[in-house]
């Protein structure tokens, strides 16, 4: 039986699309500036971070992804999209996957009423939001999308 990765990694290759949608590089266990965070930012593992950004600082970082919104609490952010179809946004999140595979960092991802997507974002370990949200966020921004041109 032919594995998910693989029918994943294959989908996305004749698709054009590179499976490593952010390149990487390692960074300081510190909380990043703004400047730092982008599309060649690597996910640092959560026992590295310390604490989970302020709601000051995490609405601060707002300013870096367009589309999202923050949690009252300030512990996590959603972005939600409708997709052109069920085939657009499964092949969308199976993106989102990859990346994440990547990074190692993980949001939760839904497809409901078979078009709309909504991506959540949050540290589960530090019970809120960190850098690794940001970076993972920018990169989603990155990817690709057929978003349904009705309203």
């Amino acid at each position: 039986m032919t594995s998910f990765v693989a029918l994943r990694t294959g989908l996305l290759a004749r698709r054009g699309f590179s499976t490593s949608a952010c390149r990487y590089f390692t960074t300081a266990a510190a909380k990043m500036e703004m400047s730092e965070i982008n599309q060649d930012s690597k996910c640092v593992p959560c026992e590295g971070i310390g604490a989970a950004l302020s709601g000051e600082e995490a609405t601060e970082k707002m300013k870096l992804v367009k589309g999202w919104s923050i949690s009252d609490d300030s512990k996590s952010i959603t972005k939600k999209l409708k997709l052109k179809n069920f085939v657009s946004a499964l092949d969308y999140i199976n993106r989102i996957g990859q990346v994440a595979e990547g990074q190692g960092h993980h949001p939760d991802l839904h497809i409901t009423g078979y078009q709309y997507v909504q991506i959540d974002l949050m540290t589960h370990a530090l019970d809120g939001l960190t850098d690794n949200d940001f970076i993972m966020a920018v990169c989603i921004d990155g990817l690709p999308v057929e978003l349904s041109k009705k309203p």
